[in-house]
């Protein structure tokens, strides 16, 4: 457009009697009328201020808007924002006017955004406003609101000739105004095999009908041809007789495309799920199933052609139908993914087999519907397997229990009858035989020490599971209260910051501060009082604890040997202890999933780490406060 056709237009929006302003593809004003600063009671600054004059937007409810959400916000981004919606907005000065908004895109011939134009209509009583009574006004209105439409509007007489055409048309057809009104559409637009659509259309219009969203093909100036969405309707004068028609245009030709592609990717779809053996399967999104792979088929027996004996109930254990029946409700309720295991009856064995069924929820269309993919794999080989390694570990756990049971009795009588045996008789024995005895009290003590961590061991994963969460203050503070009489012994000082809540186990995450805060005070160096603090840190899903000393340290070859069951790096008469408390803390760990390491500096101290599921949203469930620097 020239300067002076671009002058007028700015002319022409400057004279409206209603708010307009434009701005550039990213929302900064470029433009704006004297009513959209009067009525928003401030001179706006050109290049800087965004989305809308006003100071401050809210909706009808008096809800306030974010900038994000302001109408022509919404449609640069490409959302939907109605035209006329309501909204109210403040002055700096604090009074508040209501208005209806007219966003609008501003595309260049090529289509892509450049800009935005909105139109604010002051609204004096939510219904009218008084000062847009005025057919003059009204038609100026009219006219700047078609001219901003995204949609190709034209108009035409009863002859099918051309008297209007909007910029949307000029960018979706590729013809200007010029070029087009006084053209017959015919010529102009229509293939010429549909040129019989044109006379069936008008013929309606003249009976007063109006078409709705009539899908065909239209031609372009380069000769390409569009997949059309036309709304047309009869226009009418002040007497009621119809004297041309109004035509709303809408390209298509994406959709089409993407429907096209939708079908070919169904028909790819089934040849892949027919050739899977799992059972593969779709359903709507209030949860009905509408498509079975033939691995269904080939199980149930059904047959593929009726629908009525589609079902999985008719299979289904009867045991496992409610927990079924409540996960996919609650799946389908809230659109989460859907996994739970059952029995389905398999007629080919005549038996029950273990299956696990997955689901998710994906957008079919751009319309926001839903449709479900699921898949249901044979897991009952592997259930079989579990089943028989949960008895097999049940059975040697009650083996460890019996045979530590059954060892601390003779290995009690032994430690007591060889220090009745020291005590009475002691001055009896000398030489060899007192060393000997020596070595059998302080073998038994060993041995019992040894059996009492063993059972421990085999204890810590025997724990059932719970859906509760632990507070990790609390299992701390319990095992420094088990770690009292050391703490005191040695001078140490244990300091923690705030610690969250986790899905653990209380007394297992009690097992884990104990020992590892244990083993500080006991490795401790000789020149200085022990210091432990613990702390804990959120990320990727998990919590990780630390707790960091400054005792003698780990060199670094060994920081993987340490979590073996009965290994230590230093003799008895060191440092006593049996080599289990590191191995109970990684057992734990690893039955959630978790792992367990240590950093380390010989003489400097060391790190003890692991990680933890979270609780929910991974947050604490209580205030804390820090005790860093304090002695416990």
């Amino acid at each position: 457009m020239g300067d002076d056709g671009a002058n007028g237009s700015r002319s022409l929006l400057e004279a409206l009697p209603v708010a307009a302003y434009g701005t550039d593809a990213e929302g900064r004003l470029t433009w704006f009328n004297r009513a959209a600063s009067e009525l928003c009671g401030r001179v706006p600054q050109l290049g800087t201020d965004r989305w809308c004059v006003t100071c401050h937007l809210y909706s009808p409810d008096g809800r306030v808007l974010p900038p994000d959400q302001h109408p022509l916000a919404l449609a640069l981004r490409g959302g939907k924002a109605p035209p006329g919606a309501e909204y109210i907005g403040e002055r700096p000065d604090g009074t508040r006017f209501c208005f209806s908004a007219y966003p609008a895109v501003v595309r260049d011939p090529a289509g892509n955004v450049t800009g935005g134009l909105n139109v604010l209509i002051p609204r004096q009583d939510h219904t009218r406003p008084e000062q847009w009574e005025g057919p003059d006004n009204a038609n100026l209105l009219l006219s700047a609101i078609v001219d901003s439409s995204d949609d190709a509007i034209i108009s035409k007489d009863l002859n099918g000739v051309i008297t209007s055409w909007n910029q949307s048309a000029q960018r979706l057809f590729g013809y200007t105004a010029a070029e087009a009104v006084g053209q017959h559409v015919a010529t102009l637009l229509i293939p010429e095999d549909r040129q019989d659509e044109e006379p069936e259309i008008l013929a309606r219009l003249r009976r007063g009908e109006r078409v709705h969203h009539f899908e065909t093909k239209r031609k372009r100036k380069d000769g390409t041809l569009l997949d059309i969405s036309l709304t047309i309707s009869p226009v009418k004068d002040s007497t009621g007789k119809v004297i041309g028609a109004s035509k709303i245009a809408r390209d298509v030709s994406d959709s089409k495309r993407l429907q096209a592609i939708l079908v070919s990717s169904e028909a790819r779809f089934r040849q892949l799920a027919d050739a899977m053996p799992q059972i593969v399967w779709t359903a709507r999104g209030d949860g009905h199933v509408d498509y079975y792979n033939r691995r269904w088929y080939e199980f149930t027996g059904f047959n593929r052609e009726a629908s009525a004996d589609v079902s999985w109930e008719a299979i289904m254990h009867p045991d496992d139908l409610e927990r079924w029946r409540e996960a996919w409700n609650n799946s389908v309720r809230s659109g989460e993914p859907y996994n739970v295991e059952y029995r389905l009856f398999d007629r080919r064995d005549s038996r029950w087999r273990w299956f696990v069924a997955r689901a998710v929820a994906v957008l079919e269309d751009e319309s926001g519907r839903l449709k479900w993919f699921g898949s249901c794999t044979d897991i009952d080989e592997q259930k079989h397997v579990q089943n028989d390694l949960r008895s097999a570990n049940y059975d040697l756990e009650q083996f460890a229990f019996s045979a530590s049971h059954d060892l601390q009795e003779p290995l009690r009588s032994i430690k007591i009858y060889s220090e009745l045996l020291a005590k009475r008789h002691g001055d009896l024995i000398g030489g060899e035989a007192k060393i000997f005895l020596n070595f059998v009290r302080e073998g038994a003590t060993r041995m019992e020490m040894l059996v009492r961590d063993l059972l421990s061991y085999t204890r810590a994963a025997s724990v059932e599971h719970t859906n509760e969460l632990a507070d990790a203050n609390e299992s701390l503070q319990a095992a420094l209260a088990n770690l009292t009489g050391g703490i005191a012994e040695t001078g140490a000082t244990v300091t923690y910051d705030p610690l969250p809540t986790v899905s653990v186990h209380a007394l297992h995450l009690q097992q884990l501060f104990q020992n590892i805060i244990g083993n500080a005070i006991k490795y401790r160096c000789p020149d200085r009082a022990p210091a432990v603090h613990v702390t804990a840190q959120w990320k990727n899903g998990f919590w990780t604890f630390s707790v960091s000393d400054n005792g003698i340290g780990i060199d670094p070859q060994y920081k993987e040997n340490i979590f073996g069951l009965f290994k230590r790096l230093h003799t008895a008469d060191q440092y006593s202890g049996t080599g289990i408390g590191l191995a109970i803390c990684r057992r734990i760990v690893d039955r959630y999933r978790g792992r367990i390491w240590v950093d380390s500096v010989p003489g400097q101290g060391c790190t003890f780490r692991w990680t933890i599921p979270s609780g929910k949203d991974g947050h604490q469930s209580k205030e804390h406060t820090s005790r860093r620097g304090q002695r416990v």
